[in-house]
């Protein structure tokens, strides 16, 4: 609580007036003075002084203020080494645990905030790391054998398929409320489509087939994906992050590769010229104070083109670095 000294009653009111222009509350102002608020109300309203909107505004800026000055002060502190954990992969959550436990001072709300609206680039949790690189595999099985219409083979399935392959799928679909009868004819296509390709080794799916094909049976199925509850069949981006590129998936399965595919995007531009144009974007959404992102970049991409300057496309650059996150961390060094 506030003390003032004895002050004549001009000088008081005045003091009532500017402590209210600056924000404080009419109660905090009776409690020095020994009023009550409403009596304060009375002499600010008589004197002419700010009115309840404008003390509220400066109220919220003087708090908003803090706020950015505690923020600042944390960054200031803790914000280069929030920076080498992020670019070692951490996540945002990780690197508030990390620092709570190394440094239990800290405000762990505050760290969360502050980290939040950084400009630091965090890995966010990837859902579908939590599957091996098989189930991951299975997934191409699947759509593979969905693209040509195969029967499922539960025989080839029982004898073939790994027990912990299938105990990860069924976990994966019945959490994501498919029927049992589901889950049998997704595995007997999945036996069946890998038994196609030891008859048939040119039998292959392009990347954009494979997700077109995902994306529709998904749906049709009622197998929406759901925050930590369906990310399987993968998405070809998943897939092509895990094992490097789309041709790359395919080989390591013993798939034929497919002649749509290219080198990871490489033919039009170096990897130097992706990573100097994340960087020009990058640069331009700072100068413009606005956050880089996916549709920002494309969209910038369509300004450079229409000013003469070819850039790759927001789909190549996902397709290079594996993510959106993934391409500015990149250049984050």
């Amino acid at each position: 609580m506030t003390t003032t000294p004895e002050l004549s009653r001009e000088q008081r009111d005045a003091a009532m007036v500017e402590r209210y222009a600056d924000g404080e509350t009419l109660d905090a102002i009776g409690q020095s003075f020994g009023i009550t608020r409403e009596r304060v109300r009375q002499i600010i309203a008589k004197v002419g002084g700010t009115n309840a909107e404008e003390s509220r505004k400066n109220r919220m800026a003087a708090r908003e203020a803090a706020t950015r000055a505690a923020h600042e002060a944390f960054l200031a502190e803790y914000g280069d080494l929030a920076h080498e954990m992020a670019k070692r992969g951490v996540t945002r959550p990780d690197a508030v645990l990390k620092l709570q436990a190394l440094y239990p001072a800290i405000d762990v709300d505050l760290a969360e905030e502050a980290l939040k609206g950084s400009p630091i680039l965090f890995s966010k949790a990837q859902v579908d790391d939590i599957f091996s690189q098989e189930a991951l595999a299975a997934g191409i099985w699947f759509l593979l054998g969905s693209d040509r219409s195969l029967a499922p083979d539960r025989e080839w399935a029982a004898v073939n398929l790994d027990m912990s392959l299938m105990s990860e799928l069924r976990a994966a679909l019945e959490s994501a409320e498919a029927s049992p009868d589901d889950v049998a004819t997704i595995l007997g296509v999945i036996g069946a489509a890998r038994k196609h390709v030891v008859e048939n080794p040119s039998a292959s799916i392009p990347g954009a087939r494979y997700q077109a094909l995902r994306d529709e049976l998904v749906g049709a199925l009622g197998l929406v994906s759901r925050q930590g509850a369906f990310p399987w069949p993968p998405t070809r981006q998943t897939v092509m992050k895990r094992f490097g590129g789309w041709n790359e998936a395919l080989e390591a399965m013993g798939i034929g590769t497919t002649k749509q595919g290219r080198s990871k995007g490489l033919l039009k531009f170096t990897r130097e010229d992706y990573d100097d144009t994340v960087r020009d974007y990058c640069f331009h959404a700072s100068a413009a104070e606005t956050k880089a992102t996916y549709s920002g970049y494309d969209h910038w991409v369509k300004q450079e083109i229409a000013a003469g300057r070819e850039r790759p496309s927001g789909a190549s650059v996902r397709n290079i670095y594996g993510t959106w996150a993934d391409a500015l961390r990149s250049v984050q060094e």
